[in-house]
């Protein structure tokens, strides 16, 4: 990671926009990335400038080690935070509060501790409520609409608006962002229902003149990049609009895609608002009564919405940032590209925006994760207290044989591993690793029954530990699915390694193989793999090398 480069701070690197933004950034910026999936998890390719740290912005103790990190590691110049709960239910779910609001307060209280040049707000044009005919939603609109997101984007600019007595903030409000593959769920719902045969392909609700204003990705990361460039010449408290002027409706885009789509007009039948309510009834009547199997996309709460217009005027966002969202990235031209990628890629096209739809609350495997880590020092006696009890000696009687120090090292090691497994989501880390561990043992005569009784104790114990955690008490499954099963699989492995080894060479040779691992580097990798932030192997190898230089 080059430290003479410019740094930045991404939450939600493993969103959508955050991705897009990694990837255009990653190679002017050193970038520390926080998400609460893993880069695996998130396809995020390795890159020498980004730092992947894995932390829940909801839980103040962890992110207040990664604001240590960063500023062990040169601190920050830009924040940009992206991480929100969103969902299209319209219903207050918690993780409103405990994401957008809770996390946000904390991400600012950490950016307090960061020496920021600018900490930038990603707020939404939907937080204000539509407005009335011939009016414009401006950069000076109250964010006033009643639903959750709103409200808490709402509460989010005036928290941003306080902390900026401690640091220069930026808000940033989102029209609705879309790609090249679509990835914005209303959008995909219109089109895959407009370019489909089902019964309502042709159907749009009221006049069709419901209309939004969106904006493709790369138009966001050109005002997020100029919003840092010009950081020196911005006010300490900004508000910009992140949209092109006015909007674009329904009947424009239903017009457009099946034109191209069909080579031919299709005309559309206008529902009229007066029937949308019990045409909707009749469409949850439909999936209740197993006739269709999808879930309608639509909701009650979106009828209120029919023909009205989220018209905006983003002429100060234009002159304070002399910039414009590219003519050719307007959705009404843009639009072709997105019809193009469903007809030559519509399976990769249905998967990306599929996997937008799903909003998870929460990652088991994060919560499940940081109970390990909170529980380590209660867990790790526990197992060395069982497996040195003398009535368990004959099962374990290789261990009790090491020394103290290098007996416990060998456990602490094996939590790692299982820690790391766990955080990441991805067992072949476990596969990896425990080959290793278990060639080592090999080496020093251990039997595979034992390496076996060892995973299984490590397996009891720690499930029980953890299921009487009342954060994961209706976690159970999740529980036995990301640590039982892991160690089931690594007692299977440890077999499978020992019957291969006994057929190659005799047990007195392996310790003589080049091919055994040095016990204190492969500790030291799999604590690292452990950690809240992520450095492969690879990683590793490069920055000692720069060390070295």
């Amino acid at each position: 990671m080059k430290s003479d480069l410019p740094s930045i701070v991404i939450t939600g690197a493993s969103g959508f926009i955050g991705r897009y933004l990694l990837d255009s950034v990653k190679d002017e910026f050193r970038v520390f990335a926080i998400a609460r999936r893993s880069r695996k998890e998130a396809n995020v390719p390795y890159h020498k400038n980004i730092h992947w740290i894995q932390c829940d912005i909801a839980k103040w103790d962890t992110l207040n080690e990664v604001m240590k990190y960063i500023n062990d590691h040169g601190g920050a110049d830009f924040l940009i935070h992206l991480a929100a709960f969103y969902d299209f239910t319209y219903k207050d779910h918690p993780e409103y509060q405990r994401t957008n609001i809770e996390g946000t307060r904390n991400v600012l209280e950490f950016a307090k501790g960061i020496r920021l040049k600018r900490f930038i707000f990603a707020s939404s044009l939907a937080a204000c409520d539509f407005p009335r005919d011939g009016e414009k939603i401006t950069e000076t609109s109250t964010p006033d609409a009643g639903f959750a997101y709103a409200r808490t984007k709402a509460a989010g600019e005036q928290m941003v608006r306080e902390y900026a007595a401690h640091f220069p903030c930026s808000v940033v409000r989102f029209a609705a962002v879309y790609s090249e593959w679509c990835e914005y769920a209303p959008l995909y719902k219109f089109l895959s229902t407009w370019l489909s045969r089902k019964i309502d392909a042709r159907i749009l609700a009221g006049k069709g003149e419901s209309a939004i204003p969106y904006i493709h990705v790369q138009d966001i990361i050109s005002l997020l990049r100029l919003v840092m460039k010009k950081t020196e010449q911005l006010p300490r408290f900004g508000i910009y609009s992140a949209s092109p002027d006015g909007s674009v409706s329904h009947k424009q885009l239903y017009t457009i895609a099946t034109n191209y789509f069909f080579g031919r007009g299709r005309k559309p039948f206008y529902l009229p608002r007066l029937l949308a309510y019990p045409g909707l009834v009749g469409k949850y009547l439909l999936k209740y009564s197993h006739l269709v199997c999808e879930e309608p996309f639509e909701k009650f709460w979106m009828i209120k919405y029919i023909d009205k217009k989220l018209d905006i005027d983003a002429s100060h966002t234009r002159q304070a940032l002399n910039w414009e969202p590219a003519p050719r990235y307007h959705i009404t031209r843009r639009l072709l590209f997105l019809l193009e990628k469903i007809k030559s890629h519509p399976d990769e096209w249905r998967l990306k925006n599929e996997a937008a739809l799903l909003r998870v609350t929460r990652r088991n495997n994060l919560v499940i994760y940081e109970a390990l880590t909170a529980k380590k020092d209660a867990i790790l006696p526990l197992i060395i207290a069982h497996m040195k009890a003398p009535e368990n000696s004959v099962h374990f009687a290789r261990y009790n044989k090491l020394e103290a120090n290098d007996f416990q090292c060998y456990l602490s090691t094996l939590y790692h591993l299982l820690m790391a497994t766990v955080r990441s989501g991805d067992r072949s880390l476990m596969i990896q690793y425990i080959d290793d561990i278990a060639l080592r043992r090999f080496a020093e005569g251990f039997l595979p029954e034992e390496l076996g009784e060892t995973l299984s104790v490590f397996k009891d114990i720690i499930i029980r530990e953890l299921v009487v955690d009342p954060e994961l008490k209706n976690m159970k499954q999740e529980v036995y699915d990301y640590v039982g099963l892991t160690l089931q699989l690594a007692q299977d492995e440890v077999e499978d390694l020992y019957d291969k080894l006994l057929q190659k060479m005799p047990k007195e040779k392996i310790s003589e193989s080049s091919l055994l691992p040095d016990c204190k580097e492969l500790q030291r990798m799999i604590r690292q793999l452990s950690a809240f932030y992520q450095i492969s192997p690879e990683e590793g190898k490069y920055y000692e090398e720069l060390q070295q230089e």
